[in-house]
């Protein structure tokens, strides 16, 4: 993206960091700060943060994504406790 689709301004590359140890190219408009982010930046975003469930014994499991896994630090084994929170589970490191 060349100019800011809002204010028309010319749009500068930029790394952002979305969520810890995340981080997705973005286009900021240095005028109005709005950020875009591509269609490939959005569909590695997408990948990263929806994953399907599948069954793991008589349980559901879900995997975490490496790039969390390692910018959070997690280890296999560590203990970890969850919590639902508005239809939201939540996964907190113990």
């Amino acid at each position: 993206m060349t100019s800011c689709p809002i204010c028309k301004n010319p749009m500068k590359k930029d790394l952002k960091e979305y969520e810890p140890g995340v981080f997705v190219k973005v286009d900021v408009c240095p005028k109005c700060g709005d950020e875009w982010v591509d269609k490939k930046g959005y569909q590695t975003i997408y990948n990263l943060f929806n994953r399907k469930t599948f069954n793991a014994g008589g349980s559901i499991a879900v995997r975490i994504p490496k790039e969390i896994v390692d910018a959070l630090r997690i280890k296999e084994g560590q203990k970890v406790s969850f919590s639902v929170e508005k239809k939201k589970v939540i996964i907190n490191i113990v």
